[in-house]
């Protein structure tokens, strides 16, 4: 009997066995992750509007207030395009000359971040003053760290962004220890991610092989898996769009401030974003769809993978979709709907990044530190 008569069935088998599993994987991780955009006011979530009123540091009280809730570590996370390599060039550059020293690529991510605040301040960015007077308010006792990534718009970035952050957490933190952290913008979807790798099996499965595949270790991956469970988070999302599921433990606590003009909860037309009149238009544009194809052909394969994992990423059509729906609200979460008083009779939406700069300025982040701890105050008293 021919030899092909004896493979041909056996080929037919396995292509079938690797069909049926690639559909079936395929389901069950779009209908897991995929986000739904027309919900309003979802039954999860929690929402008020807050007037906005500047506060000076001294009138915190902020010292005895963390103290009360045993914060070890606070960490403020920026979000897309004001890291070290916003559009992946340095990226492109480590592929393209694997021989260069680690000490070359790491030197441009240094100046990379450091013309970053010469250039926008606190314009959309936790600007290094900032954290010095923080610091200075909390007598150093409790650190305040400003966490850098590479802030570049695709699911790996905020990936590698999430995985890099852990690291820093086992560096600087005590297994136990309640932090504070403040997302602004997609530095949201990075603390998302955690609270998947922790604590959503299938997800973190998926999301593990990948981090593998880029060259982290198994091992290391658990390690700070395990060491992540153990810690206290309260985070505290800036403007963040409506992105990635959160998947929330009994140790964490999440907390959304959002620039929002009405009584509604719901964003603006995309012709009174011109004048900012209702608030944050990038927090309700930077949906699934949204995201930018990264130039290195490796990360477009990760993120391929990540597209059925987390929702598809960059797809023009889906974006148009998503934005028509104007949505707000996270699907967990108590909002603060609030006005910060950016907006104009005149056109300004360049001058305030459609209404999403405004969250890291001076005045904004002390008023939103002192609406936070108020607001874990209460829910600690509650419980």
């Amino acid at each position: 009997m021919p030899i092909y008569f004896i493979l041909l069935p056996i080929i037919l088998l396995l292509l079938l066995i690797i069909f049926f599993y690639v559909r079936h994987r395929r389901k069950k991780l779009t209908a897991t992750c995929f986000q739904h955009y027309e919900t309003l006011i979802p039954a999860d979530a929690t929402y008020c509007l807050k007037e906005f009123s500047p506060i000076e540091q001294r009138e915190l009280n902020t010292l005895s207030r963390m103290n009360q809730l045993q914060i070890k570590g606070i960490y403020l996370v920026h979000g897309t395009f004001v890291g070290d390599d916003p559009f992946d060039l340095t990226s492109l550059i480590e592929k393209a000359f694997p021989n260069l020293r680690t000490s070359v690529i790491a030197t441009i991510k240094k100046q990379t971040r450091k013309g970053q605040n010469l250039v926008i301040g606190d314009f959309g960015n936790f600007h290094p003053n900032l954290i010095d007077e923080l610091n200075e308010t909390l007598k150093n006792t409790i650190p305040v760290n400003n966490f850098t990534w590479s802030s570049s718009n695709h699911h790996y970035a905020r990936l590698k962004g999430a995985f890099e952050l852990m690291r820093g957490l086992r560096a600087n933190q005590s297994p136990g220890d309640h932090l504070l952290l403040f997302g602004h913008s997609h530095a949201g979807q990075v603390f998302s991610l955690i609270t998947q790798l922790c604590h959503q099996k299938t997800i973190s499965s998926q999301l593990q092989i990948v981090l593998v595949q880029a060259g982290y270790e198994k091992s290391e991956i658990n390690d700070l898996i395990k060491f992540c469970k153990s810690l206290v988070f309260n985070f505290v999302t800036l403007g963040t769009p409506i992105r990635y599921e959160w998947k929330l433990s009994e140790k964490m606590t999440l907390t959304h401030f959002i620039n929002h003009r009405g009584n509604i909860p719901q964003g603006g037309s995309v012709t009174s974003s011109f004048t900012t009149k209702s608030g944050d238009y990038i927090q309700q544009w930077a949906v699934a769809g949204s995201d930018i194809k990264s130039p290195v052909k490796m990360e477009q394969g990760f993120n391929d993978e990540l597209d059925l994992i987390l929702g598809t990423g960059n797809e023009l059509s889906l974006l148009r979709k998503n934005i028509k729906f104007k949505k707000r609200l996270h699907n967990v979460g108590h909002h603060f709907l609030t006005d910060f008083k950016d907006n104009s009779k005149l056109p300004n939406s360049l001058l305030t990044i459609f209404g999403h700069a405004v969250y890291t300025k001076r005045e904004c982040i002390y008023w939103i530190l002192n609406e936070t701890l108020s607001h874990l105050h209460e829910e600690q008293e509650s419980e």
